[in-house]
């Protein structure tokens, strides 16, 4: 089969190279920069959303970005994006990366498809989420815009465009891979391969999905169907754990193959489907309303990720000025959240041999169900300074419930029942 598709391959190659090589007798290729100078502080001393502490920083939303659009002739586009930014796998360092590379080539007004390294059509901001000039909130509500740790994929996308007298109708489907790291806070030790602190997991994830989105001048609406298979670099996932009584109220969870008790149920690859619904519409007298809600299923295992997720934004344009209040929420289903629960408070007493070790996993097991149960409530303003820059700030008051991943607590407590207030202050820009 491979040596059956090898000559179209290179044929393939060689056509994209005749293109490449004509590409500036068509047209000289547009460069655009943009970026965002962000600082933000919060009101605790512990870590919030991996950056966020008394101290303050600037790398949680400071970053860099260059895009290329090269027209090949008339029907075909080369677009590159890089970017220095935080990095997505280390809370304290910057790195280079590569966001978009694909070719898009538009057959009609009315077709487009592109291939390469590009951005999932998951939520409204997706594909502009690192321009901050073209959103008005400061930054999206992390409780949605989290479903996914990452959100640019190798593959392919095709889309298609209908009017229909003043509304244009989009359908688009994609299908692609990406590589990403799940990030954990582990409050326990466990040598050789846990120790206290940020913990970095590797993924491969495989997508497809459907987005069909409707809108005229001033609003638009849409939903889109995911599916995602997720495959762990420390291999086979436990898909629940099993209790092993000891004495009578007396017991544990079982979370490693190394301790006594029935084997741990695993799964390969996590199954993940998502829907998500969006809406950004505009009423009367310039105010604006945006909404969007996501719902993250895991269909062959209890863990944390199988979550609800959304906001409901209002807005209004009061000349250069851009107020806003919005409320974000996110909540691990029942049964993720309930064996969270269940997981984290069991102990075994301390004359139980080994009760120690046998507690530590406890602790360790709740940290990597990753559930979450929070709320956040924003109060922000959007100043236009010119048609290129904008300068934004916000409040935001951040609730956990029973559990957040995103709160990294003193390792002696938990990171439930905590309240966050973050105080933000974006200079954006774009050229």
């Amino acid at each position: 089969m491979i040596m059956r598709c090898a000559p179209r391959l290179f044929a393939n190659a060689g056509l994209t190279a005749g293109l490449l090589v004509s590409s500036f007798a068509w047209a000289a290729p547009q460069l655009s920069v943009f970026g965002t100078l962000g600082a933000a502080v919060s009101d605790q001393d512990f870590v919030y959303q991996r950056h966020l502490t008394d101290n303050g920083t600037v790398i949680h939303d400071s970053l860099l970005g260059l895009q290329l659009d090269a027209a090949l002739n008339q029907q075909v586009q080369l677009t590159v994006q890089t970017k220095f930014a935080a990095s997505t796998h280390d809370d304290n360092a910057w790195e280079p990366s590569l966001s978009w590379a694909f070719l898009s080539w538009r057959p009609d007004n009315d077709m487009l498809l592109r291939v390469g390294k590009l951005r999932l059509p998951l939520m409204l901001y997706s594909a502009n989420s690192d321009v901050g000039m073209t959103f008005p909130l400061a930054r999206m509500p992390q409780e949605l815009y989290s479903l996914l740790p990452s959100t640019d994929v190798k593959g392919l996308a095709v889309s298609k465009t209908w009017l229909h007298a003043t509304r244009e109708w989009t359908l688009e489907s994609y299908l692609g891979e990406t590589r990403s790291d799940w990030r954990y806070f582990m409050r326990e030790e466990l040598l050789p391969e846990f120790t206290p602190g940020t913990l970095y997991i590797g993924t491969e994830m495989t997508l497809v999905g459907v987005v069909l989105a409707t809108s005229n001048d001033d609003s638009t609406w849409r939903i889109g169907f995911h599916h995602a298979e997720v495959e762990s670099d420390y291999g086979a996932l436990p898909s629940d754990y099993p209790f092993v009584p000891i004495a009578p109220g007396i017991g544990y969870f079982k979370v490693f193959e190394a301790l006594p008790g029935p084997p741990v149920p695993t799964v390969e690859k996590l199954l993940v489907d998502v829907l998500t619904v969006g809406m950004d519409l505009a009423l009367p007298h310039d105010w604006r309303v945006l909404g969007e809600y996501g719902r993250r299923r895991i269909s062959n295992a209890i863990i944390g990720p199988d979550t609800s997720a959304g906001y409901l934004a209002l807005l209004k344009t009061i000349g250069r000025w851009t107020p806003y209040v919005y409320w974000a929420g996110i909540r691990s289903h029942k049964d993720a959240l309930g064996l969270y629960q269940k997981v984290n408070r069991n102990r075994v007493p301390e004359f139980i041999p080994d009760a120690a070790l046998l507690n530590a996993t406890q602790r360790l097991a709740a940290d990597l169900q990753g559930a979450v149960d929070q709320y956040s409530v924003a109060f922000g303003a959007t100043y236009r300074l010119s048609p290129t820059s904008t300068l934004k700030t916000e409040w935001s008051h951040t609730r956990t419930g029973a559990t957040s991943y995103m709160v990294d607590a003193p390792f002696a407590e938990e990171n439930g029942g905590r309240q966050i207030n973050v105080f933000s202050l974006l200079y954006s820009f774009t050229f």
